[in-house]
């Protein structure tokens, strides 16, 4: 299986990526195997995937759950 390199970020600790374009393609990986695992457990409520990146003041980028909906609303 292809993965994509990641580092380790210094502002949490987190799983980081170098550029927006490597997040995005771990972000589209990681949604893939999400919708598979939830192809196979069937009667399970929804499974929590990632939905977009962002980028730390470690100029780093980072994949998370939270909508962008959600983030406006809690950043207003």
């Amino acid at each position: 299986m292809k993965t994509v390199d990641f580092y380790s970020c210094n502002c949490s600790g987190k799983r980081a990526f170098p550029d927006k374009r490597s997040a995005e393609k771990a972000l589209g990986r990681a949604q893939a195997k999400r919708d598979r695992q939830a192809q196979t457990i069937r009667g399970r409520g929804p499974i929590n995937r990632e939905n977009r990146v962002y980028e730390c003041e470690f100029s780093m980028w980072h994949l998370t759950k939270q909508s962008r909906a959600s983030y406006l609303g809690a950043a207003a």
